[in-house]
């Protein structure tokens, strides 16, 4: 009992180890929360409102650093962190967030979030309200724990960073982007990680190493293809990775190909969800061996034992009318040769089907309620035993008045795997060997895989020689001789650096005082020549001393890498380390300021490009430079949009420059030595106003027409002047219809702009068709040319109209007037408008005796004979133009009724036309 106490004892002793620790506090529910810390969880009081997705985090030594529903991030304070809205999880998704550090910088985590399907996608409203209109799939941001006091906030050029987990050319995957499932677990190599999700028939496993999020992922595809259709509810349910890195369960709600209904109810189709079990290889990130578990169910939590051993499972059950009918916990033993018949009903309530989560206990706590939230978990004690002798009990916990719902916080899984970690790794180094779990343990054996052991719980050990070792642990609990716990440790030789100080050298000309000795640099300029020019084989971190560098283990202290140095000719330290290695060797950089010239020069002008923007010739500036500062032809000469840029040499820009009007920085080198600094502005030369593109419609008889370039008049002696003729005038005459164009350069700077002429010739219009509605006396006019035409009647004097339509004419002759826009001239046209009466009463009372045809112009028409016709076209009688009717036919006067009649009118261009109407006989 001794040996256990002490290496709990020693364990709180490991600040910085990777340890079960980061999991003691849990943030879930409606203000729920738990503490492990004291080996018996505590409940907590936090300020989440969610009923799945969240996620939390502590430091090793089990001090909260903040937690999230995926959207929100809070503080360990409880209070909204430094930029932490906004997120693009979901709280109504299953796994809305997990959280996992930087393998290299313990002040840095990142929070992977998953949203939920978008409902009017998923066209299934009978979930929740909470939709927020857009599916934004799988993102991460960086949590700088530097930040805010040490409380931590959002990088804000490192937040909602999406990771692709769908197929990009189709539109499905692309609607939906991710299911609501996430997971973690540590890397073979014992140091990075995988987050791993699942979508469709794929699972994507991204890896975090010590360059942080590498956002090309593992994919591997699956057998089982869980369709798009109906996937608010396909997407619904836990991803989990068993804690020694082997297995991955994941447990689909539903499977459904889409919005299927009952047809006698009209209610969604329950019982199509399915229980999946595969291999997963933590080496390379790759899933095989699908092993289907469960089908024809609703799966939704699910959860491994501490040692990998046992699978449990949470299923929620429906009745017929699609009313909750309570849940299931079952069991699988993953040791038998037949995981799926080895199911195991551990136990069926009234209790909503909740997440499983193993806690640093080694115990399995289960959420659920039966009335929509609950103050109580349930728990596993024993999730290793078979059966019903796992110790399963309900609403065990209490929550302290907070409420449990469906969600509870996931973990990187390997947090609660018996482990170990090593440091100090370079050859003769005293290696040093911790345990990481926090398990009760009697005895440990390590076998350092060079013939040599140790039974101490912490160890050191002294390789002999460079090379790969399998180190082996085994532990003994109460007499049971564990499974060997193996890595392969590599010891390498300290780097190979520059041996001796290496001089890296800045102008100082940019500060207030260029003869001081004192300026700012760019470490990273440094890094090529003491890594022996092999830069991306190691990181490098700068100290102001020896001593700084080997103190600072995870290089958080490093000096920024633009740096000023307090004293001329200043010495600092080159941390330099294998990537993927704690190994590391010590380097020297001496910090020389030159003193250099301010050299001088005139504004940059550039020509006008569009959108206040102008080109400018840098090149062209650096022969200008040279040549007004007699500079030697050696210099080179460099330009940078700000200060840091050009103190720090990146960015330089292109010879072909684009910009606004702005001050340019600008440094000159002679054989890589600093020669002199200094600065200029960019002024951009305005051209004046000129159409790129012009259409000159000129009137036919207009023709040949001068066309001057469009500059003004007394601005035209400032530019030269190509036409495409040859011309080189201010105008040119035009004999015909073309495209013309003229190049116009400015005579000082030489800036240029091109204008297009397209010459139009334009003819009068003339009328080719006037339609006459004799019934409601409306004319529409018809023409042979559509220049926006305008229109008078009677009166070329009068105010011409743009409408070709004129209502309420006369009877009689008329005359239409007709113009272009361009006023080419005027045309126009005779035209004869037909009046009769729509009715007459030939009763000899003298008023409307007679039916007769009104306004013929017999001086400019003919006309022919007045056919009149009854109602079912038998003609009765033709009348002279001159003469009239009065309602006999053969003698008889005829009875009330409508009749018809038509009229040939010729004019003097012998175009005929025939009209046609028709009119009452009223009797009384």
């Amino acid at each position: 009992m001794k040996s256990k106490i002490a290496i709990l004892l020693l364990l709180l002793n490991i600040t910085l180890a990777f340890s079960q620790r980061e999991a003691a506090n849990w943030y879930f529910g409606y203000g729920a929360g738990l503490d492990f810390n004291s080996g018996t969880p505590v409940p907590l009081t936090g300020a989440l409102e969610t009923i799945e997705g969240c996620a939390s985090i502590s430091d090793p030594q089990g001090n909260l650093l903040f937690y999230t529903d995926g959207s929100t991030v809070w503080d360990a304070n409880n209070s909204i962190m430094q930029n932490g809205t906004g997120l693009l999880g979901h709280k109504s998704s299953t796994q809305s967030a997990i959280i996992v550090p930087n393998p290299n910088n313990p002040s840095i985590y990142y929070i992977f979030t998953v949203d939920q399907p978008d409902e009017k996608n998923a066209d299934d409203t009978t979930i929740n309200d909470t939709d927020d209109g857009s599916i934004d799939g799988l993102n991460y941001s960086e949590v700088d724990m530097n930040l805010n006091g040490g409380l931590g906030g959002i990088n804000p050029l490192k937040k909602n960073i999406h990771l692709i987990t769908y197929n990009q050319h189709h539109s499905n995957e692309v609607a939906f982007k991710c299911s609501e499932k996430i997971t973690a677990i540590q890397h073979a190599d014992g140091n990075s990680f995988w987050v791993i999700t699942n979508f469709t028939n794929r699972f994507y496993a991204f890896r975090i190493d010590y360059n942080g999020v590498n956002s090309t992922p593992v994919i591997s595809s699956t057998p089982t293809d869980i369709q798009t259709g109906g996937y608010l509810r396909n997407a619904i349910g836990y991803l989990k990775s068993s804690p020694n890195g082997k297995k991955l369960a994941i447990a689909h709600y539903s499977s459904r190909k889409n919005n299927e209904r009952t047809p006698k109810t009209n209610l969604l189709v329950w019982n199509t969800g399915k229980v999946l079990l595969y291999d997963f290889d933590n080496a390379t990130g790759k899933v095989t061996n699908e092993n289907l578990l469960m089908a024809g169910d609703n799966p939704y939590g699910i959860e491994f034992s501490s040692k990998s051993k046992k699978l449990y499972v949470t299923v929620n059950h429906f009745d017929s009318n699609a009313e909750s009918d309570g849940s299931s916990l079952y069991q699988f033993d993953l040791t038998a040769d037949n995981i799926a018949t080895s199911k195991v009903l551990i136990v069926k309530n009234d209790n909503s089907a909740g997440a499983l989560q193993l806690a640093i206990d080694d115990k399995i706590y289960r959420a659920g309620y039966k009335d929509y939230n609950s103050g109580f978990l349930s728990v596993i004690n024993k999730p290793e035993e078979k059966g019903t002798a796992c110790d399963f009990e309900y609403n065990k916990i209490s929550l302290g008045g907070n409420k449990a719902t469906l969600g509870l916080p996931p973990f990187i899984q390997s947090l609660f795997l018996f482990n170990f970690k090593y440091e100090f790794t370079c050859f003769g180094d005293y290696t040093h060997f911790f345990i990481t779990s926090l398990e009760p343990i009697d005895s440990v054996l390590w076998d350092f895989g060079d013939g040599t052991t140790s039974t101490d719980f912490d160890t050191t050990h002294q390789y002999s020689a460079p090379g790969t070792y399998t180190v082996t642990l085994t532990k003994t609990v109460d007499g049971d001789e564990g499974d060997p716990l193996t890595k392969d440790v590599i010891i390498k030789e300290k780097p190979e650096i520059l041996d001796s100080t290496y001089e890296l050298s800045q102008c100082d000309s940019y500060d207030s005082n260029p003869n001081d000795g004192l300026a700012t640099f760019n470490l990273n300029s440094a890094i090529d020549e003491l890594t022996l020019h092999k830069p991306d084989d190691y990181l490098v971190y700068f100290y102001l001393n020896e001593t700084d560098a080997e103190d600072d283990n995870y290089n958080q202290h490093s000096l920024p890498t633009t740096y000023t140095n307090i004293t001329p000719d200043q010495i600092l330290f080159a941390k330099i380390m294998y990537k993927d290695s704690d190994c590391y060797s010590l380097g020297k950089v001496k910090l020389t300021a030159v003193v250099s010239s301010l050299l001088e020069t005139d504004d940059l002008v550039g020509c006008e490009a569009n959108d206040n923007m102008g080109e400018f010739d840098l090149n062209k500036k650096t022969t200008d430079i040279k040549t007004s500062l007699s500079l030697p032809s050696t210099v080179e000469i460099s330009y940078y949009e700000t200060k840091t840029d050009a103190i720090n040499e990146t960015n330089p820009l292109n010879s072909d420059y684009i910009s606004s009007e702005k001050t340019i920085y600008f440094k000159a080198s002679n054989n890589g030595v600093c020669y002199g600094s200094g600065t200029f502005g960019l002024k951009i030369n305005h051209f004046p106003i000129v159409p790129f593109d012009e259409t000159l419609n000129i009137c036919e008889n207009d023709f040949p027409v001068t066309i001057n370039a469009p500059i003004s008049f007394d601005q035209k002696d400032n530019y030269t002047y190509y036409w495409s003729n040859g011309s080189s005038s201010y105008s040119i005459i035009e004999p015909s219809q073309e495209v013309v164009t003229v190049t116009i350069t400015d005579k000082l700077y030489n800036c240029e702009k091109l204008v297009t002429f397209n010459v139009k010739k334009v003819s009068p219009p003339i009328v080719t068709n006037v339609d006459i509605n004799i019934d409601d006396s409306i004319i529409i006019i018809n023409t042979n040319l559509n220049n926006d035409n305008l229109y008078a009647l009677d009166n070329p004097f009068s105010e011409f109209q743009p409408e070709n339509v004129f209502t309420d004419v006369s009877p009689g002759t008329h005359t239409i007037y007709l113009k272009n826009k361009f006023n080419c001239g005027v045309t126009s046209k005779l035209i004869f408008v037909l009046g009769f009466p729509k009715f007459f009463t030939p009763n000899n009372d003298g008023i409307n005796d007679i039916w007769e045809i009104k306004g013929l112009n017999f001086s400019d028409f003919t006309y022919s004979n007045i056919n009149i016709f009854n109602r079912f076209g038998k003609h009765l009688i033709s009348i002279d133009p001159h003469s009239n009717w009065n309602g006999f036919y053969n003698g008889k006067r005829l009875n009330s009724d409508d009749y018809w009649f038509s009229i040939n009118v010729t004019d003097k261009n012998n175009i005929t036309k025939t009209y046609k109407g028709h009119f009452s006989l009223l009797r009384k």
